[in-house]
């Protein structure tokens, strides 16, 4: 079993409604105010499983786990903002090198905290990616014809 696992749901009757829109006129802006829903990380330790859940967006956090990674392996490892987005749940970071720890924090509200393996978390999250947006290409046709969609995510 992986040591960091990730899962989502969207519901229903949001998939429902938002299946029928027509994404290929939005930016990737607009594309984050849709398919909101939650995100589940799960952290399996020894003797014990601790989760923590993220409400939001599920667009939304694919792009700040997206450039988390890319920042990091760029050597960013701390999250440069001047100031948090409102609008949605930030991601606020930081890497250690010599001993391969991430924290995560949520920037608004402080709400939550994430401290792992790197590689642990690096590992679930793509293989969550990939699943998710081809889930998302399923549940949303027309984002097959998003330009967004796919310069981000294609």
């Amino acid at each position: 079993m992986e040591n960091i696992s990730f899962d989502y749901k969207i519901d229903l009757a949001t998939i429902a409604a938002e299946s029928q829109m027509d994404f290929e006129s939005f930016d990737i802006h607009n594309l984050k105010g849709f398919f909101n829903g939650k995100i589940y990380v799960f952290f399996h330790e020894k003797n014990k499983r601790n989760f923590i859940v993220l409400e939001t967006g599920i667009v939304d956090y694919l792009l700040q786990f997206d450039d988390l990674i890319l920042s990091i392996g760029k050597g960013i490892y701390k999250t440069f903002t001047i100031s948090c987005d409102y609008y949605s749940n930030n991601l606020l970071y930081e890497y250690s090198s010599n001993n391969n720890t991430l924290i995560i924090n949520e920037g608004n509200a402080n709400s939550y905290m994430i401290s792992c393996n790197y590689d642990d978390f690096k590992k679930g999250y793509l293989k969550f990616r990939k699943r998710v947006l081809r889930e998302l290409s399923i549940l949303y046709p027309g984002l097959s014809s998003s330009q967004a969609f796919l310069e981000y995510f294609g």
